[in-house]
């Protein structure tokens, strides 16, 4: 036992005296611990065997043998090895790390962070980014997860945080990926990317949605993209099979130039009212029309600061245009249009425990190649309310004035005056409620009503909806979160 400590202290005072880098990466203590403990004083190392235990500032190692290098920061380990590091747990064979550098490569490897679980044939890690080869991911801490997602490479970044902080948000993207459910393959993935925190929205699933509505009969819509969204070049596809009315999609792109974005769609036949309810809509009509964009471009300013508290959003586009009723052959209309858009937002803030309020003043000018004009202006008043831990409640109240005329009626004002509520309960951990309502005040009368049933099982959550508009019924299966606060370690 003697002969332990005496290793011991003697390791403490070899990396006391080790080499320093500068002083934001350099670590309050470090400590080794093992059964039986070897120094190199040449090679200016020390080897652990038998239960070793490594800690260099926010690192853990635990592991049958380590090796450190005191000078360069090499950390070498093999058998039963675990580290922990901000949040983030890595399993697996065999790892090679520097404790300056904070970069390191695992294999075998298996990688809890930011509520998925990733697991790979190598792993290829930094503070600020993970890549995992041959890999797979679910959100589903189970030994045999229902479903997970494969791919080639799989890549988890983290958002920036103060040095030392657990990361709580980061992007999730892989290329050539393919859906298991249940070991089985069901189909293919060019590419797939998602906001951790989006994990769990409507448009995070890389699963088909399908259902019945009223204009399309039975049908199913895929959407892939190509390129994280802090990337310069991003595109998107959607198909959508309807029984009714046959094949419907898009093709976007953007390609960011400096402050602003070039952007890029053609749109075969798109349903305007498709379009999810939202107060900040500059296009508010939920008109039941068919419309081509053939194509459509513009240039686009994603977000400016006016002051301290203002944000701003701008943009302007055009392209052709072809409008069609549901049930008429001929198209309705046809014309060039290039429009104008503006969005100024004022920052939500507190007037009492769990209330937010936040406005909003948006407008809107088009110019039409018969020689119409259409200028809209629309303000937004909106709170927010925690009900409960579990239960959120939003009420909106817009406002509308136009001027002129449009030979479309997707471009169309709308109501005058409206509100706009949406209660968000989860009832149990396993049942979740959606419902939205958009209430005409002028007429009276609620124009659009959504409502939605989640059940999560086994990581999945299953929802069933129905939309008054569009008289649609649908289901869509999508990826159930992990809380964070479940993988902290």
């Amino acid at each position: 036992m003697s002969r332990f400590c005496g290793w011991f202290l003697l390791l403490g005072l070899l990396l006391l005296q080790a080499p320093r880098v500068a002083a934001s990466s350099t670590p309050s203590a470090a400590g080794l611990e093992a059964e039986a403990l070897e120094v190199d004083l040449d090679q200016h190392a020390t080897e652990a065997r038998g239960k070793a235990s490594f800690s260099y500032g926010t690192l853990t190692l635990h592991a049958d043998h380590v090796i450190v290098n005191r000078l360069t920061g090499e950390v070498e380990a093999s058998g039963n090895l675990e580290l922990t590091q901000r949040g983030r747990r890595l399993q697996g064979e065999s790892l090679q790390y520097n404790i300056h550098s904070e970069e390191g490569v695992l294999t075998k490897a298996r990688v809890a962070e930011q509520g998925v679980f990733i697991t790979g044939e190598k792993v290829v890690f930094s503070p600020a980014e993970l890549v995992a080869h041959q890999a797979y991911f679910t959100t589903c801490d189970q030994p045999d997860p229902h479903y997970t997602l494969g791919a080639e490479t799989i890549s988890l970044t983290a958002e920036s945080t103060a040095p030392g902080e657990q990361p709580r948000s980061g992007r999730l993207t892989l290329e050539r990926a393919s859906i298991t459910h249940r070991n089985r393959r069901l189909f293919f993935l060019p590419s797939y990317s998602v906001s951790v925190g989006e994990i769990g929205e409507p448009e995070a699933t890389p699963l088909p949605v399908t259902g019945f509505s009223r204009d399309d009969g039975p049908y199913a819509s895929m959407s892939y993209a190509r390129g994280k969204p802090e990337d310069p070049t991003v595109a998107d596809f959607n198909y959508r099979y309807t029984t009714f009315r046959g094949i419907r999609g898009h093709l976007r792109f953007r390609q960011a130039a400096g402050p602003l974005e070039v952007t890029g769609r053609y749109v075969r036949r798109e349903d305007a009212s498709d379009r999810e309810l939202n107060p900040d809509d500059l296009e508010p009509s939920l008109a039941n029309v068919l419309l081509n964009r053939d194509p459509e471009y513009g240039l686009r300013l994603p977000e400016f600061r006016v002051g301290r508290s203002l944000r701003g959003q701008a943009e302007w586009m055009a392209g052709s245009y072809t409008e069609w009723v549901p049930g008429e052959e001929e198209a309705r209309a046809t014309a060039d249009r290039s429009a104008v858009n503006l969005l100024l937002s004022l920052d939500p803030y507190e007037v009492s425990r769990g209330v937010r309020l936040s406005h909003a003043y948006g407008w809107r000018r088009g110019t039409y190649s018969p020689g119409e004009r259409f200028a809209s202006r629309f303000h937004r008043h909106a709170a927010d309310l925690g009900l409960s831990r579990k239960a959120h409640l939003s009420l909106a109240y817009i406002a509308r004035t136009s001027s002129g005329e449009t030979p479309f009626l997707f471009d169309s004002q709308g109501p005058g005056r409206e509100l706009l509520g949406d209660l968000r309960w989860q009832i149990t951990p396993q049942w979740g409620l959606g419902v939205l309502d958009l209430y005409d005040i002028e007429d009276r009368r609620s124009r659009d009503i959504m409502f939605e049933v989640t059940r999560t099982a086994h990581c999945l959550a299953y929802t069933i909806g129905w939309r008054k508009s569009r008289g649609r019924f649908y289901t869509r299966i999508g990826l159930a979160p992990t809380s964070n606060d479940e993988m902290t370690p």
